[in-house]
């Protein structure tokens, strides 16, 4: 439950003059809502913040930022088109396909795996069949 304070009276002699820095924001080009058809349900709202990660294949990346460039121009004349959704349809598989290569590249990261992989006779890698 709130409640509002009797009798407080708050004063500032200082002024904020300069802005508030935010973290810069990079466009996403893709499907925001792959089920609703992101590019043409919400046209000209593609933004969000996007980290890349240096585990990429090289040559994929490469290739998504290609077809990146290539579906911007198909969908400059018209968004709606069946052009400018197929283009767009590239760039997502592309990057399907370079997230599954980055996840190929880790391997597996979790401690215990790799430590059970070495030694399977130990107590914490032990598989017990009911």
């Amino acid at each position: 439950m709130a409640t509002a304070p009797a009798g407080v009276s708050f004063s500032f002699t200082k002024v904020a003059t300069e802005p508030a820095e935010f973290p810069k924001v990079q466009p996403l080009h893709g499907r925001l809502l792959p089920w609703a058809g992101g590019h043409r349900a919400f046209p000209g709202r593609r933004t969000a913040l996007v980290a890349s990660a240096p585990s990429t294949p090289p040559g994929i990346s490469e290739k998504v930022a290609e077809s990146i460039k290539k579906a911007e121009e198909a969908c400059e004349g018209n968004a709606e088109s069946g052009e400018c959704a197929a283009a767009w349809d590239e760039v997502e598989e592309l990057s399907a396909a370079a997230s599954h290569a980055r996840d190929k590249l880790k391997g597996s990261s979790d401690p215990l795996e790799n430590y059970c992989k070495d030694n399977p006779e130990t107590e914490e890698c032990r598989i017990y069949e009911d």
